[in-house]
C-alpha cells in the first residue's frame, strides 16, 4: 500500500495501544523507527505500518476495538491547522470540505467525502485497499473521529447518528460501535458511511472564526503543495518549524538533525534555494503569530512563548517590524 501518516497522527494510534495495556517494547520494534519514533514532528510513516500497528496492538491487548477507541482519543491538535480550521469553519459542510482537501497531511490510507442526498448527509470513506477485514480499525478510528469532532463542533454532545454502514464483519466490539454512534450499525454492506440529518451539516457551527480561517487556508496550501510533490528544503525547514516554535527559541543545529543531515549541509542547501534559517524562522514566526492574533485565545506575552521568544522585548521589536504597531495597538484594530 503507498501512502504515508504523519508522526502525530500514528502516535495517537500508539498511545491507545498503550493505554490498552500494551508494552511499549514490542510496538516500538514493529515501527522500526528507534525508541523516540514520534519525536521528530515532520516524519512519516509508511499506511502499513499505521494498520499494522493497530492490529498489532489488538493482539497483544485482546481488544478489538482498539481502532474505535483511537479515534475517541483524536483531538484537534492531532490535525494541527486542519484541525484548526475545522473549528473555525462556518459549518460542518466547509468543516469536511477542508477535511477532503488537505487530508493527505495526516494519512494517505483513505479519502472522505460527502455529498448530500434528501433529507440525509453521506461522509463517505473510501480507503486505499479494498480488504475491508484489514482496513477495519483505521476506518472505526475516523468515524470514531468524526463523531467525536461533530458532536464538539456543534456543541451537540448527544447527537445521534441517522445511520452506520460498514464493509467490514460485524466485530466483537459492536456494542461499544453502537454506543459511540447511537443507531443502528449494517455490517457487510457496501461502502464505509456515516449517515446524518442533512439539516446538521449546514448548521452555523458556534466558534466561525472566517479571519483566523483565511490565515490557516493559505498555510495549508503551501503544506499541501509540498507534500504532493519532493518538497524543497526551505519548504521542509519551515514545517518543522511551525511544528516545534512552541517548544523554545528553535536552532538550526537541532532543525538539521531533525532533518537527518548536518548543519553545514542544511545551511548550504539554504543558500542554494537563496534563503537562510533565519529568513525563514521570521517568516514561520510572522505567519504563526498570524493565527495566534486571530485566534483571540492567548495573551501578548503567551503569543511571544508560543512563538519561541525568550525576551518579550525581542517578540515587540519583531512584532513592529512586521505589522508597524505595537502588539497592544494591533490587538485592538483586529
Amino acid at each position: 500500500m503507498t501512502g504515508t501518516v504523519s508522526a502525530r497522527y500514528l502516535k495517537y494510534y500508539y498511545n491507545t495501544c498503550i493505554q490498552l495495556g500494551c508494552a511499549p517494547e514490542p510496538l516500538l520494534e514493529f515501527l522500526g523507527a528507534g525508541d523516540t519514533p514520534f519525536e521528530n514532528p515532520i516524519r512519516r510513516f509508511p499506511n502499513d505500518k499505521a494498520i499494522g500497528l493497530l492490529h498489532l496492538g489488538a493482539d497483544l491487548s485482546g481488544d478489538t476495538s482498539v481502532g474505535l477507541e483511537a479515534g475517541k482519543n483524536f483531538r484537534p491538535s492531532t490535525f494541527l491547522d486542519i484541525g484548526l480550521a475545522f473549528s473555525s469553519s462556518k459549518n460542518l459542510r466547509q468543516a469536511l470540505a477542508i477535511n477532503e482537501k488537505y487530508q493527505a497531511l495526516t494519512q494517505q490510507f483513505g479519502k472522505t467525502h460527502l455529498s448530500v442526498e434528501g433529507d440525509h448527509a453521506y461522509i463517505y470513506f473510501r480507503t486505499y485497499s479494498e480488504d475491508a477485514e484489514y482496513m477495519r480499525p483505521a476506518v472505526e478510528a475516523a468515524f470514531a473521529g468524526y463523531a467525536v469532532f461533530g458532536r464538539w463542533l456543534t456543541w451537540l454532545y448527544d447527537q445521534e447518528m441517522a445511520g452506520m454502514q460498514f464493509r467490514h464483519a460485524c466485530p466483537p466490539h459492536h456494542e461499544k460501535c453502537k454506543e459511540l454512534f447511537a443507531c443502528d450499525i449494517e455490517y457487510n454492506a457496501r461502502v464505509d458511511v456515516m449517515i446524518l440529518d442533512e439539516t446538521i451539516v449546514d448548521m452555523p457551527l458556534p466558534n466561525s472564526n472566517p479571519q483566523l480561517l483565511s490565515v490557516l487556508l493559505k498555510r495549508l496550501d503551501k503544506a499541501i503543495t509540498s507534500i504532493q510533490r519532493r518538497a524543497t528544503t526551505v519548504e521542509a525547514v519551515s514545517h518543522y518549524l511551525l511544528t516545534t516554535l512552541h517548544h523554545g527559541t528553535p536552532s538550526i543545529t537541532k532543525t538539521a538533525a531533525a532533518m537527518e543531515m548536518s548543519e553545514r549541509t542544511l545551511r548550504r542547501r539554504l543558500a542554494e534555494e537563496d534563503a537562510s534559517f533565519r529568513e525563514i524562522l521570521e517568516e514561520v514566526r510572522k505567519e504563526a503569530c498570524e493565527v495566534y492574533v486571530h485566534e483571540r485565545k492567548q495573551s501578548i506575552s503567551e503569543i511571544a512563548h508560543s512563538l519561541g521568544y525568550s525576551e518579550h522585548s525581542a517578540f515587540t521589536r519583531a512584532f513592529r517590524k512586521w505589522y508597524k504597531q505595537s502588539p497592544t495597538e494591533y490587538l485592538k484594530s483586529v
